[in-house]
């Protein structure tokens, strides 16, 4: 039987990015140069609720896995992009997508 200690370390990183659409939003992020703007996130997760990605993206921002950015203009724009928090994900992701390539 594992420990709590044990445990800890993948409970912690579920509880930043294991929410439905997480991987796949860093995932468009990181495909798109590592920004993209709120439309382009959506295009790329078409089953996404554009209300669940606003709430995601929030959640994300507040875990300090991406960084949203104000382009000052008429409108002003936002986009958002990775942390380096977040790099050592884009080579997991990676691995899923691959993997599930494998077994599907």
């Amino acid at each position: 039987m594992r420990t709590v200690r044990e445990t800890q370390p993948l409970d912690n990183a579920l509880m930043i990015i294991g929410k439905k659409f997480d991987l796949q939003i860093i995932d468009s992020i990181n495909k798109n140069g590592d920004k993209a703007r709120f439309n382009q996130i959506k295009k790329d997760i078409p089953s996404i609720n554009p209300r669940i990605l606003s709430m995601r993206l929030k959640e994300l921002e507040r875990n300090k896995v991406i960084e949203k950015h104000l382009i000052l203009g008429t409108p002003v724009k936002t986009e958002y992009s990775l942390t380096k928090k977040a790099t050592p994900l884009i080579d997991i992701i990676d691995k899923l997508k691959n993997w599930g390539k494998m077994i599907g």
